[in-house]
């Protein structure tokens, strides 16, 4: 694990504010993992869903495809819908909340995450030490931790996108009932055939 800076993010009396983030399309069972970690590291944890607004979105070299609509099935109500559930049914032990983040934008940051904000990655894939360097470029405190990838969004979408209904044993069910709610595994569908 490491972090910026010679103190731990539980010394002294303030309460740690921890921020995590990712796409979330759709939340799944490793995104749950990664939000109970981070949980364990903090007394309030903030959950950033990005790309929430697509003129906020922007090619990323580190990661190429992940501007590509058919990546990005879901929208932004729709996200936070599935994070709340999952989270909701998860019971963390810490106050949660839910708001946009615009990875790409730091100038806009301020807006979403206080300052002061551990934010907290687990580090799967270079994509992810791109963010933790650009949080910290920008003055902001990070934690990481190295993990294995057990569950694929892409894998997901393309399960749904087979129409074979296996993706629903790697999300929670408060997820899959709002996928069902709003015929996301359809519209992966028809995103798939255009």
């Amino acid at each position: 694990m490491a972090e910026d800076g010679d103190e731990s993010a539980r010394d002294g009396d303030a309460a740690v504010v921890g921020h995590v983030h990712g796409r979330f399309q759709p939340f799944h069972d490793g995104h749950l993992a990664y939000c109970e970690w981070a949980a364990g590291e903090c007394d309030e944890l903030l959950v950033g869903v990005t790309n929430a607004d697509p003129s906020h979105v922007r090619p990323e070299a580190a990661d190429p495809d992940r501007d590509d609509p058919r990546n990005n099935p879901f929208r932004y109500h729709e996200r936070h819908r599935m994070v709340t559930a999952a989270l909701a049914d998860a019971d963390l032990g810490v106050p949660v909340r839910v708001l946009p983040f615009p990875i790409n934008r730091p100038d806009l940051w301020e807006h979403y995450a206080p300052e002061a904000a551990l934010h907290l990655l687990r580090v799967l894939e270079p994509w992810h030490e791109v963010k933790a360097d650009r949080l910290r470029e920008h003055g902001r405190r990070v934690r990481t931790v190295a993990a294995e990838r057990t569950v694929s969004g892409t894998a997901i979408r393309e399960s749904m996108a087979a129409g074979d209904g296996a993706w629903r044993s790697s999300v929670p069910d408060g997820v899959a009932a709002v996928v069902d709610d709003v015929a996301g595994a359809a519209r992966v569908r028809s995103l798939g055939s255009e």
